[in-house]
C-alpha cells in the first residue's frame, strides 16, 4: 500500500473512532444534538455492537470498549437546550453518522 493511501486510511479510521456515538466523542455530541436526552439509547446500542465485535470479530476492540465504559455516558448540557436544530443541521448530523458507519473498520489490522 502506498504511504499516502495508508495515511489517508489512518485518517479515516481515527475519524470513524471519533464519530462513534458515545459520550464525549464527536459522535456523542452529534447524537445528543439530534436526540437530546434520548441519546442514551444510541449510546447503549453502540456499546452493544462494539461488545459483539469484541466477542465475535476482533478482541482488540476490548480496550476501546472498556475505555468507553469508564468515560461513561454523561453529556454536558448545551447552553441552549430549548432551540431545536433546523433541517440543514439535522441533515449534516445524519451525514456525519453515515460517514462513521461507512468508514468504520471492524478488523483494522491483520497480522
Amino acid at each position: 500500500l502506498h504511504p499516502i493511501a495508508y495515511a489517508g486510511w489512518v485518517g479515516l479510521f481515527v475519524t470513524a473512532l471519533n464519530l462513534l456515538p458515545v459520550g464525549q466523542l464527536d459522535g456523542g455530541h452529534v447524537i445528543y444534538s439530534l436526540f437530546g436526552k434520548n441519546s442514551k439509547i444510541a449510546y447503549y446500542i453502540t456499546l452493544g455492537i462494539l461488545g459483539l465485535i469484541c466477542i465475535f470479530v476482533n478482541p482488540a476492540w476490548s480496550l476501546l470498549f472498556i475505555l468507553l465504559l469508564i468515560f461513561g455516558f454523561n453529556h454536558p448540557p448545551p447552553l441552549d437546550d430549548f432551540t431545536s436544530l433546523d433541517k440543514r443541521r439535522k441533515i449534516l448530523g445524519i451525514c456525519a453518522l453515515i460517514f462513521c458507519v461507512l468508514s468504520f473498520t471492524p478488523v483494522p489490522f491483520q497480522m
